[in-house]
């Protein structure tokens, strides 16, 4: 079998590393970071992502069905977010028992990375170290670390993140200026104690909503619960990227927190309670990026996986669920070679097996923002920006007669049509 390198010791390169050692392949991962430790919130992992974890190693699978907190079995959908009415409810239930597959959970980065890794071997990671670049001789793949050792595989799996060292020297692209594709939004997230053991909540049951979107023009707002009596949250502002605007240098305001309250001020009181319920320090910023698909994965014995392949905006909970799908299609392709040989044969056909999937959940993702930041409830709501201001105070006008909006009607309409499709094809893996 072919000896196998990983750059990247993140969700997609321990997944691919896993895979391929149960497929009896020799592997080694190098990751930046000297230890894995807690840090950023909880990831879903949807039926398409647990199914695939299941068909690389079962014991992974329930290992992580253990840890989670099953969602998919309650409501989720979308709300108003000033009414806090539900403007359309999902069944994420059907896609998973249709095809056999688990449901919705959500569970904690780390401990999702400490299954990962033990079912790559800490003896098979090489922790504290970067693929500073790579280069072929022969029918080998050379990778240099950041202090110039080098090891040689058969192929090597560039799961370096968004911001990829390999993609960059791949294309002949600046390292320093990654193709990062702004979204149009930033995200202000946070995990906070909302129900029991913490306190009674009062506008949202955990036991029986899972999963919410509140829609509103320019801002929309998430939550989830991610089980004992905690809500992640992702508040998403229409804002210019870089950090520069008056939200993100909060001179106005004390904290994010309060920040927030404000933007949010007069949305649904299920809104407001779990700003309420956050500790200041908690908030945390980031620009939401993608990158635009672009089916240069592949270099020789050199292949992208993950975020450096197709990182997508965060709307469809899909990021983790697309690097474990490609993760197992890439050990499958190659657990087909003999030795070094094929391998390039391999990385095409892996290639050509995720691309246009990939592609495809991008492209929802980026639907799912646009139809959430456009929302209006009554015609006339927030009128754009560009309207000369006599065109705006007749829109204003027009507002106070709380006529519904005939776009946030036909899309109700095309929701109950399509979104059963959707659910079943980003599903069904």
């Amino acid at each position: 079998k072919p000896k196998v390198l990983v750059a990247g010791g993140g969700i997609a390169g321990l997944v691919a590393a896993a895979a391929c050692r149960r497929k009896g392949m020799e592997v080694r991962v190098f990751e930046k970071v000297k230890k894995y430790e807690p840090f950023g919130g909880p990831i879903q992992l949807q039926c398409n992502a647990q199914g695939a974890l299941d068909s690389i190693d079962p014991a992974m699978a329930e290992a992580v069905t253990a840890k989670g907190t099953i969602t998919g079995d309650r409501v989720n959908g979308l709300l108003d977010g000033v009414s806090g009415e539900w403007f359309y409810r999902f069944d994420t239930r059907k896609p998973c028992h249709d095809n056999g597959l688990p449901l919705t959970l959500v569970l904690s980065r780390f401990e999702l990375l400490d299954i990962l890794s033990n079912g790559v071997g800490a003896e098979n990671i090489e922790m504290g170290t970067v693929v500073e670049r790579y280069e072929h001789r022969g029918e080998k793949v050379v990778a240099t670390l950041t202090d110039g050792r080098e090891f040689e595989g058969d192929v090597l799996i560039g799961a370096d993140g968004i911001r990829s060292k390999l993609r960059a020297q791949m294309r002949g692209a600046d390292p320093e200026k990654p193709p990062l594709a702004y979204a149009g939004y930033a995200v202000y997230t946070a995990v906070c104690k909302y129900s029991q053991p913490h306190r009674e909540p009062q506008h949202t049951d955990p036991n029986k909503v899972g999963y919410q979107v509140f829609l509103g023009p320019k801002q929309y707002f998430v939550s989830s619960d991610v089980g004992n009596g905690e809500q992640q949250y992702y508040a998403f502002l229409e804002v210019p990227p870089g950090g520069d605007d008056e939200f993100a240098k909060c001179e106005k305001w004390e904290n994010y927190r309060e920040m927030l309250m404000d933007r949010f001020s007069g949305w649904a009181p299920a809104v407001m309670e779990r700003l309420e319920c956050t500790r200041p320090e908690d908030v945390e910023r980031r620009d939401v990026n993608d990158i635009l698909p672009d089916p240069r994965w592949v270099d020789g014995r050199m292949a992208l996986l993950g975020d450096s392949a197709h990182a997508v905006q965060p709307n469809l909970g899909q990021g983790g669920g697309q690097a474990i799908e490609s993760a197992y299609v890439l050990a499958d392709e190659l657990s087909k070679c003999e030795g070094g040989k094929g391998v390039q044969n391999a990385l095409m056909a892996y290639a050509s097996r995720r691309f246009l999937r990939t592609a495809s959940i991008h492209g929802l993702s980026r639907f799912s923002s646009l139809m959430n930041t456009f929302y209006r409830r009554h015609l006339g709501d927030e009128p754009y920006d560009w309207y000369p201001e006599p065109v705006k105070n007749m829109w204003n006008t027009v507002a106070k007669a709380k006529i519904p909006h005939p776009g946030s009607v036909i899309g109700q309409i095309a929701l109950i049509g399509t979104m059963p499709i959707i659910l079943e094809y980003v599903g069904a893996g």
